[in-house]
């Protein structure tokens, strides 16, 4: 097994594919010797017994994480190796889960559409519900299920479904070799449309096979992409990402200021925030960071005691010199599993086999399991000279923290990616963003937030250009060129034929010239006006309209010529200059004024997902700011029911009429979309409200509207009950800034730099400091002071937000704002 996955992993490497070992198997020094991981188990006191021991009875498991990219090169290696009929990847089963079942019952059953969405969004957004579970707990679904007898069979019917395989897909990852024909062994099949053989079977270990495990991973693409664009860039410099140096001081900065969007599993919110009250220093920083961000560390306390500790505001925990020596690392606190299992075998003479099996019987709660643990360990700490009642306390310990420790091979495997990735966002931003844009281009939401992060970074993105943009995203200089590949309705395939066509014959002229180059099959007109909209053509000279005017005459003619040449005629008077002929053309371009801006900006939102140069509420930003309590992008983490302030642009508006009038008579109410620069949030007017409101419901109208979340369906909704211009926001609502300091977290120098922020934004907004101290009673909880500030005010702008963001965080500053007070009529 370990030589078989050492081949295919020397083929990548051969090949200078970036891969590598996660999990367990990092704990293996033979893996380590043998190049599939590049994390040394004895530097970081990686235990090999994590990963596999003599008693276990199940099969051992190398997880390889591949560039997802290149991932299928690999395994058509394999399949040549050992032969087509000796490999496949491993097939899954699609189960019906509650929505699925409910709706493809309603389409047997023919219950009209719209109502089976309602019944849909009755059941409650928790992963892995079940429809019974809903019912039970959600009173508007039970009250449907037991009055509407169509609603009852249904959801009966639905349950009866729900749980069964209702299609099948192919693992994310597992493959099976087989030392012969696998038909031998497993029943196979091959899936609708595609040619890749899986098997029937999900669990080919029981038919005494043995799985493989090839993960496509996007963030080893990206430091490919990243590499080879810097190698590009800087002739005869080479790099290898394993040899980056451990103490940078550079990568470090830009952790500890939290600017590690785009940087391997440490984008969230949540966990940038944690990385600049931690200040990481040194590598073992991150590992426990990765280890530490989750729910139960977070929850227990041990997160707040690890930074405590490490900036030396509390003493390092002290139990007993053995244990005390195992938590040096991460300074007191048990964080991994290793150290748990290293704990049970030096304290309580525990083998460390018989040791992981310990953390997975706390773990699973087997209690008779544990009770023999529990004793073997009292015994062996005494043999150690540890009183009784001592080890009773750390044995207690461990039982509370055994289910919190992560598995620090992962955490370590997974930290050499991300401090790789950060070292290359730290010294080689330009090549290190345009190879993040270039993996995200599937997505222009994340397009649109790797943009934004590069103008914080002052890297200019270059409009797309036919003339020096290719198909990824590439660095010109100190800016990036717009990868074509990202605009929508224009495929690769095109962006290739025009890349291909210019390196091998030169730049194209102008918009004659470049159609006749190419195949009309590639450039259809359908694709030519796209291109002009996101002005790809702009550097020709006729601005956009005038280009527009053109794309008949110019797509006709290179069709014309096209076929000429297929056919082998020439022109009858000569004259076959490509160049001259379509010079001689654009003369005959009629003159014609170009789109507004306004105009252009639509355009650029309908063919990118996103506004590129600029945004229409961008002249607004700064009276915006003061007046909302919520940002689009912040709704996905707000309870349902909470009243919120959003400004924006108002989009596609959908009008429609209740069946039953309101109280008031009226029956029309509006769908309608409400946009910031973060995002696109749908909301609903109902006809009381929309009566008072409807002459501000039009197109980009620019409004700060009240209203209540709605999450009741897969994305959240807004429901209005308020609507306000921004002048008449700014007439009717009040405000401050409250900003939050931290006993332990912020130090005299966070208050000292936060108030020269503020001094430099002098304005009319109060400022409300909030302190936080520790209780007494209790070190989990915290007393909360609140001073005013009557001497200083500020004016809030999108600047101070982002100043206050990098100084505090985002989550220890918030801006409020006195809301109107909500209508009596709203619904």
């Amino acid at each position: 097994y370990f030589l078989i996955v050492w081949d295919f992993v020397r083929f990548a490497r051969d090949r200078k594919m970036p891969c590598t070992a996660r999990g367990s198997a990092c704990g293996a020094i033979v893996a380590y010797l043998l190049g599939m991981g590049d994390v040394c188990p004895v530097k970081y006191d990686l235990l090999f017994e994590r990963f596999l021991d003599p008693s276990r009875s199940e099969a051992p498991d190398i997880d390889i994480d591949f560039c997802r990219d290149r991932r299928q090169v690999v395994l058509d290696f394999v399949k040549e190796k050992y032969g087509e009929d000796s490999v496949a990847q491993i097939g899954t089963f699609g189960t019906l889960k509650a929505k699925a079942a409910l709706r493809d019952v309603g389409r047997a059953l023919d219950v009209p559409l719209h109502r089976v969405n309602e019944i849909a969004k009755m059941i409650p957004e928790k992963l892995g519900i079940k429809l019974q579970e809903a019912i039970d707990t959600a009173p508007e679904l039970k009250e449907q299920y037991e009055q509407d007898p169509q609603i009852k069979e249904m959801l009966d019917y639905a349950m009866s479904l729900e749980g069964l395989a209702r299609n099948v897909g192919t693992h994310a990852a597992g493959v099976v070799i087989g030392d012969k024909p696998l038909v031998e062994y497993v029943p196979l099949q091959r899936i609708t449309g595609k040619t890749d053989i899986i098997t029937q079977w999900t669990d080919v270990e029981r038919a005494g096979l043995l799985k493989m495990d090839f993960l496509g991973l996007r963030n080893l693409s990206i430091l490919d992409k990243a590499v080879i664009s810097v190698k590009e860039n800087y002739p005869g410099f080479d790099m290898n990402p394993i040899d980056f140096p451990l103490d940078d001081k550079e990568t470090f900065a830009l952790l500890q200021r939290g600017e590690t969007k785009g940087i391997f599993q440490l984008e969230s919110g949540g966990i940038r925030d944690l990385l600049t009250k931690m200040k990481p220093d040194k590598f073992e920083d991150i590992i426990a960071t990765l280890a530490l961000y989750r729910p139960g560390p977070l929850e227990g306390g041990m997160v707040g005691t690890f930074v405590e500790v490490k900036h030396g505001r509390q003493p390092v925990p002290k139990v007993h010199p053995l244990v005390d020596e195992v938590l040096a690392e991460t300074y007191g606190v048990m964080v991994y599993q290793e150290q748990v299992m290293r704990i049970l075998n030096r304290v309580g003479g525990i083998e460390l086999s018989s040791a992981y099996r310990c953390i997975k019987a706390i773990s699973k709660k087997k209690l008779e399991m544990i009770a023999a643990f529990h004793g073997e360990f009292i015994e062996g700490s005494q043999k150690q000279g540890m009183k009784k009642d001592v080890a009773q306390t750390l044995w207690e310990l461990i039982e509370k923290f055994a289910g919190y420790g992560f598995n620090k091979s992962h955490s370590t495997a997974y930290g050499a990616i991300a401090y790789q990735t950060a070292y290359l966002k730290a010294h080689y931003p330009q090549e290190f963003m345009a190879a993040l844009l270039s993996c995200e281009m599937e997505s222009s939401e994340r397009i649109s937030e790797h943009t934004d992060d590069c103008r914080r970074m002052k890297i200019d993105i270059l409009p797309p250009d036919v003339n020096t943009s290719h198909v990824d995203f590439k660095v010109v200089g100190k800016a990036i060129s717009f990868g074509m590949a990202a605009i929508k309705g224009i495929g690769e395939h095109v962006v290739a034929a025009i890349a291909n066509e210019r390196d091998e014959n030169g730049p194209f002229t102008n918009i004659f010239n470049f159609c006749e180059r190419l195949d009309p099959k590639v450039m259809s007109k359908g694709v030519l006006e796209i291109l002009i909209k996101a002005g790809a053509l702009d550097n020709f000279g006729p601005n956009r309209e005038e280009h527009t005017m053109t794309v008949e005459m110019a797509t006709q003619m290179a069709s014309r010529k096209f076929k000429d040449k297929l056919r082998g005629q020439r022109s009858l008077f000569g004259g076959d200059n490509d160049s001259e002929n379509s010079t001689e053309m654009l003369a005959t371009v009629p003159e014609a004024p170009d789109w507004p801006q306004g105009q252009k900006l639509t355009y650029e939102k309908e063919i990118f997902g996103f506004y590129l140069t600029s945004h229409p509420l961008a002249e607004f930003a700064d009276q915006l700011a003061p007046l909302v309590s919520h940002t689009t992008k912040d709704l996905a983490d707000i309870d349902d029911g909470s009243e919120v302030l959003i400004g924006g642009m108002i989009g596609a508006i959908k009008k429609a009429t209740t069946k039953k009038p309101s109280r008031n008579g009226n029956s029309k109410y509006v769908n309608f979309d409400l946009e910031d620069p973060h995002g696109i949030i749908r909301c609903i007017l109902w006809p009381d409200d929309y009566a008072r409101h409807q002459e501000l419901v039009v197109p980009d109208e620019i409004c700060i509207i009240q209203g209540r979340v709605d999450r009741r369906g897969r994305e959240p909704n807004l429901v209005v009950n308020k609507f306000l211009t921004i002048e008449a926001a700014e007439k009717q609502m009040t405000q401050h800034l409250a900003i939050k300091f931290r006993h332990g977290f912020h130090t005299e120098d966070d208050m000292k730099k936060v108030r020269r922020i503020l001094d430099r934004y002098p304005g009319k907004t109060n400022i409300v400091i909030v302190v936080e101290t520790p209780d007494e009673e209790s070190s989990e909880f915290y007393c909360r002071t609140t001073l005013s500030a009557p001497t200083l005010s500020v004016s809030i702008s999108e600047n101070l937000r982002k100043e206050l963001d990098e100084t505090l965080g985002r989550m220890n500053y918030r801006i409020h704002v006195a809301a109107p007070k909500r209508s009596k009529n709203s619904r």
